[in-house]
């Protein structure tokens, strides 16, 4: 279990990529599932409650799962599947929790002290290289340059923040 939480931050580092990962049905579910626990703890203060944010991480993980199985099949690459769906959801469990003490920095309102506004400044930081984490796995499972990759993976976060807002209320 160690070897392989160290593979998932090797893959966030940038020294490894999703093909290092074991091909195992059993890690895609493992990693879908923490994904979800996590990811839904993150984006829970900005829902009404717990089941629209259970939803909108759901709606986001089959989404870029249902991308990425799309991608494969269209370059005849499904068996990298696997690994590369369990790279993606297992480094965003990573990056969920790196998250959550910076959410606790920020608080309700980041204006109040200066940690809030370092906590919004290191949170951007970490969307962005969330972004870049992604890029990278989308690199190696294509076989794309790095600069196409990284304009899929903006192009998800623009997709998947849009639908969420559209089918989800925000809470005030």
């Amino acid at each position: 279990m160690k070897r392989l939480i160290n593979l998932f931050v090797d893959i966030c580092l940038l020294r490894a990529g999703p093909q290092d990962l074991p091909v195992a049905s059993f890690l895609v579910t493992l990693t879908l599932v923490l994904n979800l626990m996590t990811g839904t703890v993150v984006i829970v203060g900005h829902f009404s409650s717990v089941v629209p944010a259970v939803l909108a991480q759901l709606l986001d993980l089959l989404l870029l799962a249902f991308l990425v199985r799309l991608g494969l099949q269209y370059q005849r690459r499904s068996a990298r599947f696997t690994q590369a769906i369990s790279a993606l959801f297992g480094c965003g469990v990573l990056i969920n929790l790196v998250a959550m003490p910076l959410q606790l920095m920020i608080g309700q309102d980041p204006r109040v002290s200066p940690m809030g506004g370092l906590g919004v400044l290191l949170y951007v930081v970490l969307v962005i290289w969330g972004m870049v984490v992604i890029a990278h796995i989308l690199r190696h499972t294509f076989q794309i340059r790095f600069g196409n990759a990284m304009l899929l993976s903006i192009g998800y976060f623009m997709l998947i923040n849009w639908l969420v807002e559209m089918i989800f209320p925000r809470s005030s």
